[in-house]
């Protein structure tokens, strides 16, 4: 696998596969996203794709409702906390040890996440957005990372889907 399919298994799959499983259901539904997915990118930038799946476990209310939920799998453990629309959380990366503070909102089926952190450089951040429409069993939309050549790796851009098995 070229570097650029390891960035996006490390910077977008924890968080979409996390995130997947949301269904725009009413504020006091929680979903369960626990399960097997499978997450597909396609880079816009030329560069090399990722596929892979990860099993995730929950505990906690489950998005959709408002209060506090963990997700995780092999790659990592996401901490979400949603009041109304809006979602705030962490993200800590097993594979690379990478943290990340995110924000976002989840409304009638559409997701925004935007997540940051520290480059090697302490002066440079990292962001990754995602933006994408969900159903109870797929999410699929785009994604952003930029921080450039003092994070280690060029910018990425490009589509996604993820699907429970």
């Amino acid at each position: 696998m070229r570097f650029h399919g390891t960035i996006a298994s490390i910077l977008i799959l924890p968080i979409l596969i996390s995130l997947t499983g949301c269904s725009g259901a009413p504020i006091n539904s929680a979903l369960n996203m626990a399960g097997t997915w499978t997450v597909t990118t396609v880079s816009t930038q030329g560069h090399k794709g990722f596929s892979g799946t990860a099993a995730l476990s929950q505990s906690g209310q489950g998005l959709g409702v408002d209060g506090a939920t963990t997700l995780a799998a092999t790659i990592g453990q996401i901490s979400v906390s949603q009041t109304g629309t809006a979602l705030t959380g962490t993200i800590a990366n097993s594979l690379k040890k990478v943290g990340y503070n995110f924000i976002g909102t989840l409304s009638s089926g559409n997701i925004t996440i935007t997540g940051s952190t520290p480059c090697y450089s302490p002066s440079t951040t990292q962001t990754t957005s995602i933006t994408g429409a969900i159903t109870s069993n797929t999410m699929q939309g785009t994604y952003t990372i930029s921080g450039g050549s003092s994070c280690g790796y060029s910018s990425d851009a490009g589509t996604f889907v993820a699907t429970k098995q």
